[in-house]
């Protein structure tokens, strides 16, 4: 995915070929990469070498060094980050890795403090330096860095006498006739004739240099004639060398959004009535884009090239007698060269999502599916229950299943288990559920969808954004197939009384030269001022919600999917790395086609982020998006509070927290302040409405619950972590909160301790449901649930009453729930290892939770207990 802490930006970087698969978020337990297999150390001993790579050689030095406690955490395109140690030497400390003869550039952080040294994961570490440093490998090289300074030298002399390579890094079009400039170390230039600009090999005339005499990091360049954005410019720095000149933050002025912003409906490709298709794409720095048409997905190159033609606002658009089922793509020629994309609109694709494809979407519809007058029907997000599950982990062991890992094993009704227990959509029905929340199902990136054998990905790695995921459908080559697989299996579980939430992605893409890019080269992305990739999603790249036409992308996108495939709700990934204009535009376009909608995301982001703080949609700013008339409620965010206070931070391996072992007052806050929906809010640094809380224990980030208990409690008995389990699921559903939990933590899911199985096996993350025998643990959990589930829908004021509460004996929680004036019920729960006495408030009352009858006066809950009563006999 999924502020408080020190913002440790994680090294947890995906290198941009393989997207964002994922190591934990230090506040949200967001997956980044970080299981890759390892590159080798080179031998410390007489500079033997382990392998034939090039050696990387990083000296560090600083007042005082713990090996022990520091490494290097360095990454690769295509593999993952991991730690590597330092030795002593006469620098300070050195760090030898051998690199691939095949990379060409590293990225590397200087860690301390490591709880995890040389391992795979960040912990406890934080940084030397705050940022992410790259150094170019050709050969063996050395670098020289000194502690808290974020220059790369060079020596000739083993560190004696350092110096900097002049690198001339960046070169952007920032303005209509301006171009900024970076280069380091800082260099002076004198005289004008120093710097050159170039466009198609032709000097052009330079008025002003802002830094003329002065030795500066950036300059900018102003130009006596207006720049093309279309056009090919180079900057020639003397003594430095030339680099081409890009459109960048000239996309941030006013003049670029008034020339450029388009607000038609009608990007992407339109079969018309005349039975020729129009192809519209927004490419304002193209000199050239060309429209290329298929027969298939794959295969074969095109049949036809057609020429588009550059109208208004940039937009390109022709119109050829083709339809559905012909696949394309576009060529686009810009400053960066000519690439091929597949138009970001596509609403199909073929397989491995190479090609999009011209589709008649209502062919695509089952029968019955825009007539279906399924609804919600929420008073608000509080009534809703949200089960989070991925495509694949659903159905891939059910054997009785014919669609196992697909979308149409989510139609299958009347399956059971080896004991005969109900699974699958009939097991939903039966628990009480009233949303299910689907991990990723557009189209991703790094499963090949060409082949059968164990394909596994979470999916957090968007590649195509409109058109559904392939490896989840029968046919992956034939884009009509997967599109109508989608909408058979929201219109299955409609007509089973569950709703379909979508989880979306649009915080970064799969790498950083994605479809976007190769079509308008750095609009779509945010950028650090050395022109590298912002890295706020910890995946090797960040998009721009704030610039005008990726925010009208995410609306386009978000209402499309709502619409066409009548999704009830959305979930957003690192949801703080959207501004705030963007979220409140989805929410009123979401809204006014379905009030019953329910929007949540992360609060929070994955790293250090260009966006200005207070634009950002955090849970401490996400209140300043308003509901829209009619609706439910605005945009809800997840309450990590909750979850770290019931069961111990996500960042600690062996955590414990309220339910498992440390019922600390600091932990007792953090779990009221989520009963209460934020009524109690000792310390809270955020505040939102209580059904804008989202309360849960577990999500797909981080380990399962009972694995978190089994490793944190490793010498409680089963039972004692049955009662932690059972405790905490009291916590989330008698909670004034809207409860989410992940999938199987109600049946005890284990992923055998695996923290970040984003791209582990089957073996490790489908649900089992064998596991549940009628006489079982998990099957008695499941119950448990159940239960709760029942209550808190038979007894509306849990959920819709003023609760309010508060820290009593051994820092137990007494819970009081008020409405119309007077006290409907009341709660303890007790953490603690023994049975807690406490007074009931005056007045007799009925046991509903943990105790039947009628009640008064002193009572008794068990150890790891909850007891819930209401008032009167």
């Amino acid at each position: 995915i999924m502020r408080k802490n020190t913002k440790r930006f994680l090294g947890l970087l995906l290198a941009a070929a393989i997207g964002c698969g994922t190591v934990t978020n230090e506040a949200n337990g967001r997956e980044t990469a970080a299981s890759a297999a390892p590159v080798e150390t080179a031998d410390t001993e007489e500079g033997a070498r382990k392998a034939e790579g090039n050696l990387l050689s990083i000296y560090w030095t600083a007042s005082s060094i713990d090996f022990e406690k520091s490494d290097v955490w360095l990454w690769y395109d295509g593999k993952g980050g991991r730690g590597y140690p330092f030795r002593p030497c006469a620098y300070g400390a050195v760090c030898e890795v051998d690199v691939p003869k095949d990379v060409s550039r590293v990225g590397f952080i200087v860690r301390k403090n490591c709880s995890d040294p040389c391992g795979t994961t960040w912990g406890t570490a934080t940084k030397d330096f705050d940022g992410d440093r790259f150094v170019a490998v050709t050969g063996d090289t050395e670098i020289y860095l000194k502690a808290g300074d974020g220059a790369i030298y060079l020596s000739e002399d083993g560190g004696v006498n350092l110096y900097q390579k002049k690198e001339f890094s960046y070169a952007g079009i920032v303005a209509e006739n301006q171009i900024k400039y970076r280069i380091e170390p800082a260099t002076a230039f004198t005289e004008l004739e120093q710097i050159a600009v170039y466009r198609n090999g032709e000097r052009m005339e330079i008025a002003q240099l802002s830094s003329l005499n002065n030795a500066v990091v950036t300059g900018t360049i102003t130009l006596k004639d207006a720049l093309d954005i279309t056009a090919s410019y180079e900057v020639e720095l003397e003594g430095v060398g030339r680099r081409t000149a890009v459109p960048t933050d000239i996309f941030d002025t006013e003049a670029f959004e008034r020339a450029y912003a388009y607000d038609g409906d009608d990007l992407g490709a339109y079969i018309g009535a005349d039975g020729k298709t129009t192809f519209k794409v927004w490419a304002p720095t193209a000199s050239k884009v060309v429209l290329n048409l298929f027969q298939a997905g794959d295969g074969e190159g095109a049949y036809a090239a057609e020429e588009m033609e550059r109208g208004q606002k940039g937009v390109w658009s022709v119109s050829v007698e083709c339809g559905h089922g012909t696949y394309y793509t576009y060529t686009v020629t810009t400053a960066v060269g000519t690439q091929e994309a597949v138009d970001p609109y596509a609403k199909a694709v073929g397989v491995n999502g190479e090609r999009g494809m011209v589709i008649d979407l209502a062919s695509t519809d089952p029968e019955g599916f825009r007539t279906d007058a399924f609804s919600p029907k929420l008073g608000s997000y509080r009534d809703a229950l949200i089960w989070e599950v991925r495509v694949r982990d659903f159905s891939n062991r059910i054997a009785a299943s014919q669609y196992p890992g697909k979308y149409l094993a989510f139609t299958e009704t009347g399956l059971t288990n080896a004991a005969g227990v109900p699974i699958g959509v009939d097991y939903l029905k039966s628990l009480g559920v009233t949303h299910v929340h689907l991990q990723p199902i557009y189209d991703f990136a790094t499963v090949d969808e060409t082949k059968t054998e164990d394909r596994f990905n979470w999916g957090y790695d968007p590649k195509n954004y409109n058109a559904p995921e392939g490896s989840y459908s029968t046919d992956p080559y034939r884009g009509e197939v997967r599109v109508n697989e989608v909408k058979r299996m929201v219109k299955a579980l409609h007509d089973n009384g569950l709703a379909v939430v979508m989880d979306v992605v649009y915080n970064h893409t799969y790498d950083a030269n994605a479809n976007l890019n190769r079509i308008v080269p750095y609009y779509y992305y945010s950028y650090t001022p050395l022109g590298e990739n912002a890295n706020g999603s910890g995946c090797g790249n960040e998009t721009a919600s704030e610039r005008a036409m990726f925010r009208k992308f995410m609306v386009d996108s978000v209402t499309y999917w709502q619409k066409e495939y009548r999704i009830d709700g959305f979930r957003f990934d690192l949801m703080a790395l959207h501004d705030l204009d963007t979220m409140q535009a989805i929410e009123a376009a979401v809204h006014a086609a379905d009030p019953q909608a329910i929007l949540y995301g992360e609060g929070w982001t994955g790293g250090t982020t260009p966006l200005n703080p207070s634009r950002q949609a955090t849970q401490q700013n996400i209140r300043r998006v308003l509901a829209s008339e009619g609706a439910i409620g605005g945009i809800a965010v997840f309450n990590d509070a909750i979850r770290d206070g019931l069961k111990g931070s996500v960042f600690d391996a062996k955590a414990i927290g309220y339910i498992s072992g440390d019922a600390s007052k600091q932990n007792a806050a953090k779990v009221l302040f989520g009963i209460t929906g934020g009524g109690y809010a000792a310390g809270a640094a955020w505040q939102v409405d209580d059904a804008l809380m989202i309360n849960y224990m577990s999500s797909h980030d981080n380990r399962t619950l009972w694995d978190i208990l089994c490793i944190g409690a490793p010498n409680a008995s089963t039972e004692r972590r049955l009662e932690m389990n059972r405790l905490g699921a009291a916590a989330v559903l008698l909670s004034k909160g809207t409860p989410f939990w992940l999938a199987g933590e109600e049946m005890l899911r284990t992923k055998d301790g695996d923290e970040n199985s984003y791209r582990s096996s089957d073996a490790v993350n489908n649900l089992d449901w064998e596991a549940l025998t009628p006489d079982g643990e998990a099957y008695a959990m499941v119950e448990y649930y159940r239960a709760l589930i029942a209550l808190r829908k038979a007894n509306d004021w849990i959920k819709n009453a003023d609760v309010t509460g508060e820290i009593v004996q051994n820092n137990a929680l007494a819970v009081t729930y008020a409405a119309d004036g007077s006290v409907r019920g009341y709660a303890l729960f007790n953490p603690n290892d023994e049975p807690l006495l406490a007074a009931l408030p005056a007045g007799e009352w009925t046991g509903l939770f943990g105790a039947e009858g009628t009640l008064s006066g002193t009572v008794t809950v068990p150890a790891k207990g909850v007891l819930l009563v209401r008032a009167g006999a």
